[in-house]
Parts: C-alpha cells; sequence; structure tokens
C-alpha cells in the first residue's frame, strides 16, 4: 500500500545564506526560504543526480499532490517557529499594542499548545526566554572592474548567518516510493548551496528528516506555503489572507539568466476554509527550450485551531 509520509526537514546551515529580496538589491536579504525555491532547488538537483525523464516523472508527481513542501521557518534547538497567522492577535502574551502588532513569527508550542508564558524577541513570540539572537545580517564588500578602464567599483552585498544551534526548517509530504530520491536531491541541494552567490559557497547546509505525523485538514488551515490558487480554489475561502508578488530567476544548469513571469502569491500565514489546492504553473519562457520551467504554488497547509 502508497503511503504519504510527512518529514520536518531540519537545515544547519555552514556557510552564510543570501536569499534575493529584490532584483539588483545585493544589500538586502530575506533571512527565510520560500516554498518556490525549496522547490525549484530539490528539483534542480534531483535531474543532476537522476536525469530529464525521472525529473519529469517526480514534476508530475508534485502536480498530482504526492510530493510537496512547505516554505522554511526559523528553530531556536527543539522550539519550531511559524509564520504568524494573519488576523489572529497574541495580547494575551504581549499587553503593549506595538510591540505585539510586530510579531511576525510564533513559536509551535505557543500556536498549538497551552503555554501560558511567552517572551518576545525581536519579531518573534517565543516559549523560552532567549537572549541571543537567532541570525545576524552580515555585509560583505565585492567589487567589479569596467572592461574598458579597469576602474573599479565597490559594492556590498547582505548575508545571513545563523548563531549556534539555530537554523531553518521546512515539512515536507512525499509518498513512500519517491522519498529516497527527494532526500538524496536535497543532500545534494546542501553541498551545492540554495539561493544566490552559490559560486562563492553559500547557502550550504547538512539537514536531519524527522518524520512527522500528519493532521487532517479542517474548516480553518495555516497556509505554510506560497499559494498561487486554482481553478476550482474558492476566493470565498480565503478567510485571512495577505499577498505578495514573486519573480526572480529560473533555477536551472543550462542558462542563469532567464527571469520567472511575476507572480501574485498568497502568502504563507494566511488562514484559508477547507482544502485549498494551490497549482504548480507551466512558466517556460518562449526561447527556452531545455527543459520545462515551472513557479511552484501549491498549498500547504495544516489545521487551526482558532475561533476568530
Amino acid at each position: 500500500m502508497v503511503i504519504m509520509k510527512r518529514f520536518r526537514i531540519k537545515l544547519k546551515f555552514t556557510s552564510p545564506l543570501h536569499i534575493g529580496y529584490k532584483e539588483g538589491a545585493f544589500n538586502l536579504t530575506e533571512t527565510i526560504i520560500h516554498s518556490d525555491t525549496i522547490f525549484s532547488g530539490i528539483i534542480n538537483c534531483h535531474s543532476l543526480l537522476y536525469g530529464k525523464d525521472k525529473t519529469d516523472n517526480l514534476i508530475n508527481e508534485a502536480i498530482n499532490g504526492n510530493f510537496k513542501v512547505s516554505s522554511a521557518f526559523y528553530y531556536i534547538n527543539d522550539e519550531y517557529l511559524y509564520p504568524r497567522p494573519v488576523g489572529m492577535n497574541f495580547k494575551k502574551y504581549v499587553d503593549d499594542f506595538k510591540k505585539e502588532k510586530k510579531i511576525n513569527y510564533v513559536s509551535e508550542e505557543i500556536l498549538f499548545g497551552n503555554t501560558k508564558e511567552a517572551y518576545l524577541k525581536d519579531n518573534m513570540l517565543l516559549k523560552k526566554d532567549m537572549k541571543k539572537n537567532v541570525y545576524n545580517v552580515r555585509e560583505r564588500p565585492r567589487s567589479t572592474l569596467d572592461r574598458i578602464t579597469n576602474a573599479s567599483n565597490i559594492f556590498y552585498t547582505s548575508t545571513c548567518v545563523f548563531n549556534e544551534d539555530c537554523g531553518l526548517w521546512f515539512f515536507m509530504d512525499a509518498k513512500d516510493y519517491i522519498i529516497e530520491e527527494i532526500i538524496s536531491s536535497i543532500k545534494l541541494l546542501g553541498d551545492e548551496g540554495i539561493g544566490g552567490d552559490r559560486t562563492y559557497g553559500y547557502g550550504q547546509f547538512e539537514f536531519e528528516p524527522l518524520e512527522h505525523y500528519i493532521e487532517d485538514i479542517k474548516d480553518k488551515n495555516l497556509l505554510l506555503s506560497l499559494c498561487i490558487p486554482n481553478e476550482k480554489d474558492k476566493v470565498e475561502d480565503l478567510i485571512f489572507y495577505n499577498i505578495v508578488e514573486r519573480g526572480g530567476y529560473i533555477y536551472s544548469n543550462y542558462s542563469k539568466v532567464k527571469r520567472h513571469s511575476l507572480f501574485r502569491m498568497i502568502q504563507e500565514g494566511s488562514i484559508v476554509k477547507g482544502d485549498f489546492k494551490g497549482c504548480i504553473i507551466d512558466d517556460t519562457p518562449e526561447d527556452f527550450n531545455y527543459h520545462k520551467v515551472y513557479k511552484y504554488g501549491r498549498a500547504f497547509l495544516i489545521p487551526l485551531d482558532w475561533e476568530g
């Protein structure tokens, strides 16, 4: 019998991480990794390991809902953070209105447990008090040479460096017959690096796959990935949501200069009703003949018990 399994993939970064925030802004970096970037990285490494035909099969599995990933969020030791659910307030933990509004990430045990005390650290609501930062953003100087005058131009690029026992984690669901290939692809991705400036060794990580239980979808669910609604998804099923625009460069072994189309996507932390699916869109440029290019927008949902 074919079984769907869920893993919490815990990433421990061994080099700085650069996730582009917007085009040309090298001095800015995101500090989480969105689901479309994770999916593209896994698919790219799967192609390196297993070839085009097998990778096309894996993409079809993802299109059919047999393989999906969430975005990656922070962890501190064994405390895992989630995106703050849109519309949910935490006034019982933080009585200062301005500070409460700044919360962007919430500990798993606060969101789904019965924790009575919580601690605010920057934009994170934690179960345990913590003095150190989860990460530090560092600027590194770079220079380019003018091809005609040989004049140098110095610019700065920002990287995220995680502190000890801190990093990122994401959920992965997959049917049991494709798990081994996906885990091997994530291992290669850790060696190759994820995000930008991989030629400088950025984005490398070690990882630990922790098997996790799967909960049934309920009436209200928390979105843990970016999502592009499919034709059957209903707008009225979006209870509370934010929209984000996503573009970026195509993650490919054959071209480094092709760009994705610009997509408006439902953001992590949105609350949706029922089994909202999302979709994966063919975004292959007209003059790109090496392989198909896809924009990952499957919804990764977990049930949320919340009266609001």
